[in-house]
């Protein structure tokens, strides 16, 4: 594939994001400022970050959540991660599904906790997926160019 159809097709799947409510346009924008000649691989690198760290958080949570008596400092300290990486990236879905999460457990409500915990994992599977794809296009694009 050319470089001029890959950068193409990268640019129609990250404006998919946006339109799909996956990622915020203004924290990816604000990334991608970041990205530089020192670094050009910043975003390939926070995104692979990302997918590898917030699935162990949802690990943790879930690991947690199954513990007897429930271990809630181990719960707490990974949705506090989760939340903060899904921001820092612009992961609106994860972001919003995390603080769903966060407020059923925080208000007791274990039922709804776990039900939110289900979306969120499905949530973070779609969006894994498809961010899985984005990346190696991205390495893709950039090896094309060299």
């Amino acid at each position: 594939m050319d470089s001029t159809s890959l950068r193409q097709q990268l640019s129609i799947m990250r404006q998919s994001f946006f339109d799909e409510g996956l990622l915020d346009h203004e924290q990816v924008s604000y990334l991608e400022t970041l990205e530089n000649e020192d670094d050009p691989d910043f975003i390939e690198n926070v995104f692979t970050l990302f997918l590898r760290d917030s699935s162990r958080y949802i690990d943790s949570i879930e690991k947690a959540l199954e513990t007897n008596p429930i271990d809630y400092p181990v719960m707490e300290r990974m949705m506090y991660r989760l939340k903060g990486s899904s921001a820092s990236i612009g992961a609106s879905k994860i972001n919003g599904e995390t603080n769903t999460l966060r407020k059923a457990f925080h208000n007791g409500d274990m039922e709804s906790g776990k039900a939110s915990l289900q979306k969120l994992k499905a949530e973070h599977a779609t969006f894994k997926e498809k961010l899985v794809v984005y990346v190696e296009m991205l390495k893709q694009a950039k090896f094309s160019e060299y």
